[in-house]
């Protein structure tokens, strides 16, 4: 006898093998790449990286939903699409993150929002910005997918067996995308750029090194820069203790540039407890 959850199972692999090819193409109409993924994956089927500078025509669309009628659906974030999306992991404190958003900055715009099979949220926005990329916890909880990027799109079904969901009213035919906003767009530019400044500033930085006068600050800018970039604080201050003695004229003390990148680490930690800000 087929247990409840067996059969729901089924009946969305179903449900995902006569929808998927067809939003495919619904969604290559509203202008974004689309590629095929594993079944019950995140994996691409195929190697993807022409998508993210063109998009499949139908006819590549029908053949490979005819090709893997049970694979799932992923879009292409991105130039490619124009689009950017904000991915929400609560269990990583992504609502509370958008909270402080909420806060400070007043709610995101309605814009098409997808629930993931782990129990996430998707929030599409419009930006033909080249320079964002991915980019993991801009705020805890809250990741980005641009440039590069790839998410798994409705009605694709989770390694859980669960499937990939439109909110109610917030599916792409209910709303179109609304723009990143100009906060949003801004703050990931800066973080992008190591806040403010190209990365050829940072690379010429790193060769040249600076006199005395300049030290303390280069060491705390430095500081900001790669942790905004994810590494590690213990890193972080190896890489800076190194650099002090081969680019710093003359070089700082040990202890002050351990107390400088403290300080920065410090309130590296105390913007992402404060939602970024």
């Amino acid at each position: 006898m087929t247990s409840r959850g067996s059969h729901q199972s089924s009946s969305r692999a179903r449900r995902t093998e006569e929808t998927c090819a067809a939003t495919a193409l619904a969604y290559r109409r509203l202008g974004w790449s689309v590629i095929p993924l594993q079944p019950g994956e995140k994996i691409p089927k195929l190697p993807w990286q022409e998508f993210q500078d063109r998009r499949a025509d139908e006819e590549e669309i029908r053949a490979w939903f005819k090709r893997w009628p049970r694979a799932n659906l992923g879009v292409v974030t991105g130039p490619v699409s124009g689009l950017v999306v904000l991915d929400v992991d609560p269990r990583h404190g992504g609502e509370a993150s958008l909270g402080h958003w909420n806060e400070r900055h007043g709610p995101l715009p309605a814009t098409p929002e997808a629930i993931t099979g782990g129990g996430g949220r998707h929030l599409y926005f419009a930006t033909r910005d080249p320079e964002l990329g991915n980019r993991v916890a801009i705020v805890p909880g809250i990741d980005l997918r641009g440039r590069g990027g790839m998410i798994v799109a409705p009605p694709s079904i989770h390694p859980s067996g669960r499937p990939y969901v439109w909110n109610p009213g917030r599916a792409p035919a209910d709303l179109p995308l609304a723009p990143l906003p100009q906060w949003l767009h801004e703050r990931l530019s800066a973080q992008m750029s190591g806040r403010g400044h190209p990365f050829a500033y940072w690379r010429s930085l790193a060769r040249g090194g600076v006199e005395e006068g300049q030290r303390n600050n280069t060491i705390a800018s430095f500081a900001g820069h790669l942790l905004w970039h994810g590494v590690d604080p213990e890193v972080v201050l190896e890489l800076l203790l190194t650099w002090n003695q081969a680019r710093c004229r003359p070089p700082l003390a040990d202890d002050e540039v351990a107390r400088v990148v403290a300080s920065i680490t410090n309130l590296h930690r105390r913007e992402g407890e404060d939602g970024g800000e």
